[in-house]
């Protein structure tokens, strides 16, 4: 009788667990303050105190808690900066958003190195795709879009300790930058040596003669906000000429615009950043775009997978066809399996047909103090003095560089199976393009669900005829988990706001499951 009890015990108890349970009011307030701080519910918590006592629902609570995390449209600034857990939301939701993005670190520009571009992890900082979108979703003014379609870049407000509150002690010492201790103070200064227009030039590193320019330096500490970028971030070093080419003055190369604005993008919210242009370029320093096998497809493959949660080829065999040229030159318009990702990545990669990456100076520099002098990887441009090609060209393009730079926005939806084919007239023209689209919400909307409840969903073309046995395979909860995701997506596009679709979710049927299954 024992061993039939015991027997019928364990069914019940497994059974019990097969079956989803809901949380608790205080488990689900702990689970969303964890994923919105990154960090457990203090022990002195007054929300889970309220809580507790039943005087608030956990998912009240929740909602209150990320509304604590509001970004000033006008200053950037949280309105409530010193409220720990305020802060703890903005970098917690910057280190999420920052994982979207395969190149994140200034260590990831092809080219760029301690030796030659010292200071670049000085004046571009790398988090500011991320910082994109955080503002996006905490700004009382931010939409969704704007991460590419703003005409502007963004800058991360940070604030830090004295290096003595650090370290505890007291005597003054100074922070120069991000990999060097010491108590020089004139490396805070930000000084940047550039090759001079005029004079000898020589690589020999006791007789370069330089000039130089005071950059703004980005700041270090504690993300307290992020506002649009404006005047106080102009860069622009005068009279000075670039390292072109290693052994070619910028201002000897035919149409290079050598002096301008190290902080002025492309438009496009983040494609057109210096700093995401740069880390997903994919060429040298010096490399000139042709329009052939000198194209930055790498940045397009980036703006698809990131933006557009695209696996490539985005298009179709029958999409593609008459791109075709078996007597190319070029390799890779050989064959349709190689075409259907180039027709996608290439022409969008000629609205950056004008950019170059460069350096200020490369040598080390007679300069009073040449040990606290740097040097920075430079994304710059040509100027134009044609217009573009026509079409897509299968040989290389003499003057390419110098053309209009337009480009094409061309692939299949997979929210839709449509297919987008879309000319535009540069960077910002392919944001626009992207927002227009169901796949730029529904890949958001993929990504926080995914985030705040580990599960993942496929996003492809259903109408595909190559993913009909897949469509086949889905299960009954696949198929749902699509649906909700579209859902929030639709949400998404209507009222562009990130802070709503993180509040569906939260109090969604999912999230309040144990296992996050309903």
């Amino acid at each position: 009788m024992f061993r039939i009890f015991g027997a019928s015990a364990l069914v019940l108890l497994f059974s019990s667990i097969s079956f989803a349970q809901n949380l608790t009011e205080r488990a689900l307030f702990a689970r969303c303050y964890s994923h919105l701080t990154g960090k457990p519910v203090p022990l002195n918590s007054s929300s889970m105190a309220d809580v507790k006592a039943g005087l608030k629902k956990g998912i009240v609570a929740c909602n209150e808690l990320l509304d604590k995390a509001v970004l000033d449209p006008t200053s950037g600034y949280l309105t409530n900066k010193n409220d720990s857990e305020a802060r703890a939301i903005l970098a917690n939701l910057t280190s999420f958003h920052r994982s979207w993005f395969t190149a994140n670190t200034v260590e990831q520009i092809q080219d760029n190195n301690n030796e030659t571009s010292n200071g670049t992890g000085d004046i571009y900082d790398s988090t500011e795709p991320a910082l994109f979108i955080s503002r996006a979703v905490l700004s009382s003014t931010g939409r969704y879009s704007d991460i590419v379609t703003s005409p502007t870049g963004v800058h991360g407000l940070r604030e830090d300790q004295p290096m003595g509150a650090k370290i505890g002690v007291n005597w003054a010492v100074n922070f120069p930058g991000r990999r060097i201790y010491g108590n020089n103070g004139e490396l805070n200064v930000n000084k940047f040596a550039f090759m001079p227009t005029v004079g000898n030039f020589t690589t020999n590193i006791t007789t370069t003669a330089s000039s130089f320019a005071i950059f703004p330096k980005i700041e270090v500490g504690d993300l307290v906000g992020v506002r649009l970028k404006n005047t106080s971030d102009t860069a622009v070093a005068n009279n000075v000429t670039l390292a072109a080419f290693t052994d070619q003055r910028g201002n000897n190369v035919p149409g290079l615009n050598y002096m301008f604005d190290i902080n002025t993008g492309l438009g496009g919210g983040i494609l057109g950043t210096p700093v995401y242009i740069m880390m997903n370029f994919g060429h040298g320093k010096g490399t000139i775009m042709n329009g052939a096998l000198k194209v930055p497809r790498r940045w397009s493959q980036t703006n698809m997978q990131t933006f557009m949660c695209a696996t490539l080829p985005a298009l179709r065999e029958s999409d593609v066809m008459q791109y075709v040229v078996g007597n190319s030159s070029t390799p890779f318009r050989n064959a349709s399996s190689c075409v259907m990702c180039h027709a996608n990545l290439d022409p969008m990669g000629y609205t950056l047909r004008n950019v170059v990456t460069t350096n200020s100076d490369f040598a080390r520099l007679t300069d009073v103090s040449p040990e606290t002098t740097k040097t920075s990887t430079l994304m710059a441009t040509f100027s134009v003095n044609q217009g573009s090609v026509t079409g897509w060209p299968s040989e290389t393009v003499p003057n390419f560089h110098r053309q209009t730079p337009s480009g094409r926005v061309y692939f299949r939806s997979f929210a839709t199976g449509a297919l987008v084919d879309q000319n535009v007239a540069n960077v910002a023209g392919v944001g626009a393009a992207f927002a227009a689209t169901d796949d730029f919400y529904q890949c958001a909307a993929k990504r926080y669900f995914e985030y705040f409840t580990g599960i993942t969903v496929s996003l492809y073309d259903r109408t595909d005829p190559r993913n009909a046995t897949l469509n086949k395979q889905l299960s009954e909860e696949s198929v749902k988990d699509r649906k909700f995701v579209e859902d929030l997506g639709a949400g998404l596009r209507a009222d562009q706001s990130v802070r709503n679709m993180i509040k569906k979710i939260m109090n969604s049927d999912y999230y309040r499951a144990a296992n996050y299954r309903p």
